[in-house]
């Protein structure tokens, strides 16, 4: 008779992606994740699967935590504008304050330019988050907060990519006076009408 597998899958999920965030996924074992997860490999295995399809469990986890964290903040505000701005200074915050850096970021220049699945799932979280911003600004230029002249989904793209160059940015020069001056700076640069 076999057993029956019983854990709490999302905190195992949830610990697993801490390895992953500290490690990387090439330099993570089965050891490391089992131990993490207090499970048995045969548990992992019949539940969830291999290294790769928990990875993919824990990367589609992050990513969808970064969008509905910045879909919050954004339904949390009257003003588009507010929101973006709230957004903008707190992805600063959060790359000051994050010691483990960004795992999405990480993942992309690890695994994405070889892993087909890795990529399909950074890309639609991408796409998604890209659409978040890009529909804050088109609102904000309709409600005549920011030049209207601008292409939204452009400056969305901007956006997103200011956010990556700060991550390199803070990674080099842990300089957090630097993070907060730089995201002032795109809030300055995104209202000039």
């Amino acid at each position: 008779m076999s057993r029956n597998v019983e854990f709490d899958r999302e905190l195992a999920v949830s610990k697993a992606k801490e390895v992953f965030w500290e490690k990387g996924y090439n330099c993570t074992s089965m050891q490391d994740l089992v131990q993490a997860m207090k499970i048995n490999r045969s548990s992992l295995y019949n539940t969830i699967g291999d290294k790769q399809q928990l990875f993919l469990e824990c990367i589609e986890s992050y990513v969808k935590e970064v969008v509905d964290e910045a879909t919050k903040k954004a339904e949390d505000e009257i003003s588009p504008l507010n929101a973006l701005t709230k957004i903008i200074r707190d992805k600063a915050e959060w790359v000051v304050d994050c010691e483990k850096g960004c795992l999405g970021m990480k993942t992309i220049f690890e695994m994405a330019p070889n892993d087909e699945d890795v990529r399909k799932i950074l890309m639609r979280s991408n796409d998604s988050y890209n659409l978040l911003i890009s529909g804050l600004v088109q609102k904000a230029m309709d409600a005549g907060e920011i030049d209207s002249s601008e292409d939204a989904s452009l400056m969305a793209e901007y956006i997103m990519t200011t956010f990556t160059g700060w991550k390199q940015s803070f990674i080099l020069n842990r300089d957090p006076i630097k993070i907060k001056k730089m995201s002032e700076f795109l809030i300055r640069s995104i209202t000039h009408k």
